[in-house]
């Protein structure tokens, strides 16, 4: 898609998806880290950045938020409340404190800054994003899909037929339930809820390459 742009960052390889909202303005979803990257991307593009969105809090998903969010003066800083107790001041201790199981303890030392600022927008879900960008006509509405964390969530333009779903749904696959906060319960009623959605949706995950709802396994997480 022209409206997108990729890029694979930070320490885990996340997918990051730049979203050209206009001819000069753009959102980043899940910047892993390559903070640097970002901007030059961003900058090639002429495009100013308005927006961070997290997916969910992991520390793979947010290592170059801080550096953004200190480049662009008009950003603004969006997760799910459920989310906001890993963000902010004592970054790394509060993600070691809760994601620093089976060694990733170095892999969040290694990747996340001291502190990222508190989000400027906390959702519920159900609220709706970008509703006047031009190259996404009706925005993104905000799916609440717990599961792999208790505020993950997943963006969805009906209009371009996307859903970006974080580390809720892979392709073939979904996200893991047994770090804090998952909930393998949860996850089956986020998927089953993503299952409604037309099946041509195409489907940009958190990790991994696309998929679309019609070729997604949900017989298997039922």
């Amino acid at each position: 898609m022209d409206s997108i742009l990729h890029l694979e960052t930070g320490i885990l390889q996340v997918n990051t998806y730049i979203l050209k909202l206009n001819k000069k303005q753009a959102a980043v979803i899940d910047p892993g880290g390559n903070a640097d990257e970002i901007a030059a991307l961003l900058k090639k593009h002429n495009l100013d950045l308005i927006a961070v969105v997290l997916t969910h809090s992991h520390f793979d998903h947010i290592g170059g938020t801080d550096d953004l969010l200190k480049a662009f003066a008009n950003c603004k800083f969006y997760a799910h409340k459920n989310e906001a107790a890993y963000l902010g001041a004592d970054l790394r201790q509060k993600q070691c404190g809760a994601f620093g199981g089976g060694g990733f303890s170095f892999y969040i030392m290694q990747s996340l800054p001291e502190a990222v600022r508190e989000p400027d927008v906390l959702f519920e879900g159900g609220e709706t994003l970008f509703e006047d960008s031009e190259n996404f006509a009706g925005g993104f509405k905000v799916l609440h899909t717990p599961g792999h964390s208790a505020g993950s969530i997943c963006l969805y333009c009906a209009a371009a037929g996307l859903l970006v779903s974080g580390d809720t749904m892979f392709a073939g696959s979904c996200g893991r339930t047994d770090l804090t906060g998952g909930s393998e319960k949860e996850m089956r009623a986020s998927l089953k809820s993503l299952s409604s959605l037309p099946a041509e949706t195409v489907v940009l995950p958190g990790h991994g390459g696309s998929t679309t709802i019609a070729d997604f396994p949900f017989g298997y997480f039922a």
